[in-house]
């Protein structure tokens, strides 16, 4: 008796054990690459997602997923009320549960982001635990989903070469997170990567490829208007996350130079000259010399230095281009406006909070850039040069 008490001991913790009741199987699984929200013309919500084709990806042969044509995704809509009620439309009709945790990019029409505003997305998006705040936020040109039927050549599917343009070198990587952060700042404006969709060029089979534009300013939660070209690369040399750029620059008559410039280091410092701000900007920025046209030697100190100094004006153009842009628009993607507040808290709530950033176009702004020429490459001049003498 005492040992089938003693046996029923042991087994009793065993009725405790959940086992394998709330398992879940990838092939109940839909992956979400991207998922795209447009703006209808009734006012209703739009949700685009992309989901991978098992079948369709190549590998072993046998079972595991369905197919959809000669495409290794699919794409697929529907229309709501908001963001979760077009998503649970478009569940009601896949036989496999929607699974946002490998998502990597979330895609909102300018359309959208214009006239409701970006804000819908940060209440759902933080609200699933799957969904990641690592998210690129992207604002297209045109319709957010007619981006995930652009047909880019290098990747096999859209979302990843929308993906892997968010976080190049070239840009700023801007996810959901440091967007929530600048839009929950004291002054609230915030930048947003911008992308379009641009037709390949002299090829034999033309493809749609995806672009990166510039940034989108948001402002009181909406975008109201787009920074491109120098002016994009001035508005990145102004925030604390890195990036790299491409600039031309011409020293001299007839000779151009090309390089790649990243910010070192910097400082933004503010002052108050009879209740008007000014701020100090400093710009430390390493450059590299990739291509020169023309007979130039780089060898020579003097030379050097002329080329910095040109550089460091034209880096300074942007920034200062960038600046204008900014106080037209009233809008304060780079936080001038907590810098303020974090030096003058008091003044800042009885004079500058209730007009902030219309009061920018009373500031001043000085600019300097200290350039450095790092790297010429593997030569300091073209290898052609003494020949062409001769």
């Amino acid at each position: 008796m005492r040992r089938i008490l003693l046996g029923l001991l042991l087994l009793w913790p065993s009725l405790l054990l959940q086992g394998c009741w709330d398992r879940t199987e990838i092939n109940d699984l839909a992956f979400i690459l991207t998922s795209a929200v447009d703006l209808e013309q009734d006012g209703s919500i739009r949700y685009t997602v992309m989901v991978p084709l098992p079948g369709q990806m190549g590998g072993a042969s046998g079972g595991g997923g369905g197919t959809g044509g000669d495409k290794s995704y699919y794409i697929d809509s529907e229309v709501g009320d908001s963001v979760r009620d077009a998503q649970a439309k478009l569940q009601a009709r896949m036989s496999r549960r929607m699974f946002l945790a490998h998502r990597r990019t979330l895609l909102v029409s300018e359309e959208f982001a214009r006239i409701r505003g970006i804000s819908h997305v940060f209440d759902s998006t933080p609200r699933s635990p799957e969904s990641r705040m690592t998210t690129n936020l992207i604002i297209t040109k045109g319709k957010a989903y007619e981006m995930l039927q652009a047909t880019p050549r290098f990747e096999r599917f859209p979302s990843e070469a929308i993906r892997e343009l968010a976080k190049a070198r070239l840009v700023l990587n801007l996810n959901m997170k440091d967007t929530a952060v600048m839009l929950s700042e004291t002054d609230g404006d915030a930048m947003v990567l911008y992308m379009s969709v641009k037709e390949s060029e002299k090829s034999g089979k033309p493809s749609r490829e995806i672009n990166t534009t510039g940034y989108a300013l948001i402002k009181n939660n909406k975008m109201i208007g787009l920074v491109e070209g120098d002016e994009a690369i001035g508005l990145s040399m102004l925030k604390t996350l890195s990036s790299e750029a491409v600039i031309t620059a011409i020293p001299e008559d007839g000779v151009t130079m090309t390089a790649k410039i990243n910010k070192d280091d910097s400082y933004l410092r503010v002052r108050l000259l009879q209740g008007i701000p000014i701020y100090d900007i400093g710009l430390n920025v390493r450059v590299r010399i990739v291509e020169t046209i023309g007979l130039y030697d780089l060898s020579q100190p003097a030379n050097l230095r002329k080329v910095e100094n040109v550089i460091s004006g034209l880096i300074k153009n942007m920034v200062e281009q960038a600046i204008r842009t900014m106080q037209k628009k009233e809008v304060d993607p780079v936080q001038f406006g907590t810098s303020l507040w974090r030096d003058y808290p008091k003044l800042w709530q009885e004079q500058y909070a209730p007009k902030w950033p219309a009061l920018m176009k009373d500031a001043e702004f000085h600019v300097k850039v200290n350039s450095t020429i790092t790297d010429t490459g593997l030569i300091y001049e073209n290898v052609t040069k003494k020949g062409m003498k001769q």
